[in-house]
């Protein structure tokens, strides 16, 4: 491994930093941490679902021999780029293809076709199908990989599978907070060489300036959540209700499950934030309008979404709260369309009483037990 000195001051540079802050910077830093630690680069695949994860197991065969290719253009011309490229193990080894993407892009299918079957939209050069297959070669395992900052739409990987069908190359989805995630645990581990700790430190402060949202007031709502929000509205329905004190324009969602949620909700074991959701959508109603007809306050984008028929029951479990509790026709009220709701590793304490506005980031969930402390 190549000697890395760094000397901290005010003035010190990241050393990703000095990649720029284009497109392509922090798909360069993922790349140069795979390959200057093979230990994260295993993880990445794990967390992929690329390579399975077996106690004991040492990996030797990716980990002795890979390598790391960035901006790989043979064989696709010169419009396009393949952000990073892994192989390992033997010619007949492993052959992983990366596309990445950060903000609020995700590649089509015509970029996740073109980096692995070959794309025949018309709208660049056909691939040729010789060039294609001496791309991946006899490798018995060969994925093309989206990364992105929110999840992968369905139509999207339901269009790319059924082109791979029978390719022998699979499709694999990951968000750039998994990457994260995996930065994370791999920092809290007792073994680790120091030059490689340096450098996993330096991409996560490299990558929090990424995924500072600026179009965003906060990166993390946190509001509490018992029994009924819990498993009608926000499981089942993928919602969330508030009112004006609320933050209007979050990007996560977390539900403090209360102690009734603990044992009914599944995943529930103890009281805190064990769930976070994306923010997909927030509109503004007054009670009264609501109640008359929830979905007059949607509108066609909402409607046509893969997620309609969840928020659709989300939308009728707040009318009928909003009946049963007798809220006021004047009173108004904030809708939150989330995603699916997706589990933390760990369940993360808070405050006794959360306050309108509270607020947290990714980067407390995934490495703090207590938002107290």
């Amino acid at each position: 491994m190549p000697n890395f000195h760094i000397q901290m001051s005010p003035y010190t540079a990241n050393v990703y930093q000095l990649m720029g802050n284009d497109e392509n910077a922090l798909s360069f830093a993922l790349g140069h941490l795979m390959l200057v630690d093979a230990t994260f680069m295993l993880d990445v695949l794990k967390e992929m679902g690329i390579i399975s994860r077996i106690p004991g197991k040492s990996y030797k065969e990716y980990t002795n021999n890979y390598t790391i290719c960035l901006q790989e253009q043979a064989g696709i011309g010169p419009s396009g780029r393949r952000d990073v490229v892994l192989e390992a193990g033997s010619p007949n080894g492993l052959r992983v293809v990366i596309e990445a993407k950060i903000g609020k892009g995700s590649p089509d299918s015509c970029q996740l076709l073109r980096y692995s079957v070959g794309c025949n939209c018309g709208k660049h050069p056909e691939e040729k199908p010789e060039k294609i297959r001496q791309m991946w070669g006899e490798r018995q395992s060969k994925y093309i990989v989206s990364l992105t900052r929110d999840a992968l739409s369905s139509d999207t990987i339901s269009h790319v599978s059924e082109r791979l069908a029978g390719s022998g190359i699979e499709l694999r989805t990951i968000q750039w907070s998994g990457i994260l995630e995996v930065a994370l645990r791999r920092l809290r581990q007792r073994q680790i060489d120091p030059r490689q700790t340096i450098y996993l430190q330096e991409f996560v402060d490299f990558f929090k300036e990424y995924y500072e949202m600026k179009s965003y007031q906060v990166e993390v709502m946190v509001k509490k959540d018992n029994l009924l929000n819990a498993e009608k509205i926000y499981m089942n329905g993928y919602m969330y209700v508030g009112d004006s004190r609320d933050i209007q324009l979050p990007l996560y969602f977390a539900p403090y499950f209360t102690k009734e949620c603990v044992g009914k909700i599944p995943g529930i074991r103890e009281p805190g934030i064990s769930f976070i959701s994306k923010v997909i959508k927030v509109l503004p109603s007054t009670v009264g309008r609501f109640k008359r007809n929830p979905e007059s306050v949607t509108h066609s984008e909402i409607q046509g979404h893969e997620l309609w028929p969840h928020w659709r029951k989300g939308l009728d479990a707040i009318a009928k709260r909003a009946e049963d509790e007798s809220w006021r026709d004047t009173h108004r009220i904030q809708l939150y369309f989330l995603s699916k709701p997706a589990k933390l590793h760990h369940n993360v304490k808070g405050p006794m009483q959360i306050p309108p506005g509270y607020k947290t980031t990714v980067l407390d969930l995934l490495t703090k037990d207590d938002l107290r402390k």
